[in-house]
C-alpha cells in the first residue's frame, strides 16, 4: 500500500494498493460515480422533502385535534408541579422564572428548583428572582421551593440526580410533573397546554420542542438554528421527547422504572420512552408546546460537541437511534463524497446536483420555519415574534450557512458515535455502551465547581 500526497495539502492523501486510481477528467460528465452521486443527492433531497411534508401535515392535524378538546381536562385541572434543575446561571434564567410566574393555570401548582449548590451562580439569581416575583404579587404558583443538590453519585448525570431528588420531594397532591429548561421562555398558557395534552386517553407524557430564532444572527446561532430545524422534524416523526418542555403523569414517576433509568442515564427525555411503553402509556408531541429560544451566545467551536451530545442521548437511550443514524450518517457521507469528488476532479452534472440539493435544503428550512412559527403564533400572545427578516434575506441566511451546518453536523455525528467521553456543564462523563457493565449510560469522571 502506498500513500500518494495530492497537489494541495488540505486535500490529504489518496490510499492505493499498488494500482493507481484514475480521478475523473475535467468535464467528465459520463463518470459512473458522478452519476451515482448526483442521483443519490436528488433521491436524498426527495426523501427529506417527504419527511418535511409529513411533519407539516402532522403539526397541522395535531392543531386541529387540539381545537376539538374540551377547555378543561376530564376530571378537572390536576395539581401540577414544575421542576427546574440548575447548574450555572443562564442569561435567560430571570426571564424564564418570570415566564413561569405568569402562568395562567386554572389549577393549583407549585415550583421546585434544584440548584447544583448554594455556591452556584444560579442560586443567587434564582433566589432574588423568586423573592422579587412573590413580593410584587406576580407569582401564580401556590408555593416555590429552592434547594441544593444533596448528593453527586458517580454513576449517571447530575441532571438525573437532581431529578431523582426532586421526584422524592414532590407534594403529595401533585398529579402532573412538568420539566422545563432555564433557556426556554414559555408562553403564559404553557402549563395549561401541558395538562390538557397529558390528560388525553392513553397519553403518559407530552413535550414540545425548541425553535431557535437568534436576534443577532451570528454564524454559530444560524448553524444551530439550521441543525435544529432538521432535528425538529426527526424528533417529531420518531417520537423523541424533549426535556426542556415536558410533562409526565405522576403514576409514571411512582412506578419507578424511569427513576431507575435516571440512575445511569445521561439525560431524562430519551430515557423516558421505554418505561412509558412498559406501563402501557404513550408519548405525544404537541406543537403548541414549542418554546422559542433567541440565545445567540454559543461559540462556533462549542457547536459540534453540543450537537454531538444531543445525538448521543438518542444513541444511548432511544429505540429510534438506528433511523437517526441512517439519516445523519447517510447524509453526511453522501455530502462528503460529493464534495471530495468535485475537489479531486470535476463533473458539471454532480456540481449541478449538489447546487440543487443545497437550494432544496434551503427551501425545506423555510418550510420548517413557517410550520414552527405557525405553532408559536398563538392568538393574543404578542410576545411571540414574527420572522426577523424578509423572505429573501432569510432564504439567503439559510443558504449561505448550510455548508457550515452540514460540516458541523458531520463532526457532531462522529462525536456521538465514537467519543467515549462527553462534557456537560463542566462535568466530564465516561460513556458506557450497551456492552459495558451498567450501560448504556454515563459515569462522572470529574467536575468543575
Amino acid at each position: 500500500m502506498t500513500l500518494t500526497p495530492l497537489a494541495a495539502p488540505p486535500y490529504g492523501l489518496v490510499i492505493t494498493a499498488g494500482v493507481p486510481i484514475r480521478l475523473p477528467a475535467d468535464g467528465d460528465l459520463a463518470s459512473p460515480w458522478a452519476l451515482v452521486l448526483a442521483l443519490a443527492l436528488l433521491l436524498s433531497l426527495a426523501g427529506q422533502a417527504l419527511l418535511t411534508g409529513w411533519f407539516a401535515l402532522r403539526v397541522r392535524r395535531l392543531g386541529q385535534q387540539r381545537s376539538r378538546w374540551p377547555e378543561e381536562p376530564a376530571g378537572g385541572w390536576p395539581a401540577a408541579e414544575v421542576v427546574l434543575c440548575l447548574r450555572g446561571a443562564d442569561p435567560s434564567l430571570a426571564g424564564a422564572l418570570a415566564a413561569l410566574a405568569h402562568q395562567r393555570y386554572p389549577g393549583p401548582w407549585r415550583l421546585q428548583l434544584v440548584v447544583d449548590s448554594q455556591a452556584d451562580p444560579a442560586w443567587a439569581v434564582a433566589e432574588a428572582s423568586l423573592a422579587a416575583l412573590e413580593a410584587s404579587g406576580q407569582a401564580s404558583w401556590q408555593a416555590a421551593q429552592q434547594g441544593p443538590l444533596l448528593g453527586r453519585p458517580q454513576r449517571g448525570s447530575l441532571k438525573g440526580a437532581s431529578l431523582r431528588q426532586a421526584f422524592a420531594h414532590l407534594h403529595p397532591a401533585t398529579a402532573l410533573v412538568a420539566l422545563v429548561d432555564a433557556d426556554a421562555i414559555v408562553s403564559p398558557d404553557w402549563l395549561a397546554d401541558l395538562a390538557r395534552a397529558c390528560s388525553q386517553p392513553g397519553v403518559g407524557a407530552v413535550s414540545g420542542n425548541r425553535w431557535y430564532q437568534p436576534q443577532a444572527g451570528s454564524l454559530a446561532a444560524q448553524v444551530r438554528a439550521g441543525w435544529n430545524g432538521g432535528a425538529l422534524v426527526l424528533m417529531t416523526l420518531l417520537g423523541i421527547p424533549w426535556g426542556g418542555s415536558l410533562a409526565v403523569r405522576r403514576q409514571v414517576i411512582d412506578a419507578g422504572a424511569w427513576s431507575e433509568r435516571l440512575i445511569s442515564s445521561l439525560c431524562e427525555d430519551t430515557s423516558l420512552v421505554q418505561p412509558l411503553r412498559q406501563l402501557g402509556w404513550r408519548y405525544a408531541f404537541r406543537p403548541e408546546l414549542i418554546a422559542l429560544d433567541q440565545d445567540d451566545s454559543m461559540a462556533l467551536s462549542d457547536l459540534a460537541p453540543w450537537i454531538g451530545r444531543q445525538l448521543l442521548t438518542a444513541r444511548l437511550h432511544h429505540p429510534a437511534w438506528p433511523l437517526v443514524a441512517l439519516h445523519g450518517g447517510g447524509s453526511a457521507l453522501l455530502l462528503l463524497a460529493a464534495a471530495a469528488w468535485l475537489l479531486l476532479g470535476h463533473s458539471t452534472l454532480l456540481a449541478a446536483a449538489l447546487a440543487l440539493y443545497e437550494l432544496g435544503c434551503m427551501g425545506l428550512l423555510l418550510g420548517i420555519e413557517a410550520t414552527a412559527l405557525r405553532a408559536l403564533a398563538k392568538p393574543g400572545d404578542e410576545a411571540i415574534p414574527r420572522p426577523l427578516a424578509p423572505l429573501g434575506r432569510r432564504a439567503w441566511q439559510w443558504l449561505k450557512h448550510l455548508p457550515v451546518t452540514q460540516l458541523i453536523y458531520a463532526l457532531a455525528f462522529w462525536h456521538a458515535c465514537w467519543d467515549r467521553r462527553v462534557e456537560w456543564r463542566g462535568v466530564t462523563y465516561r460513556v458506557l455502551g450497551h456492552r459495558d457493565p451498567g450501560g448504556p449510560g454515563v459515569e462522572a469522571l470529574g467536575w468543575e465547581e
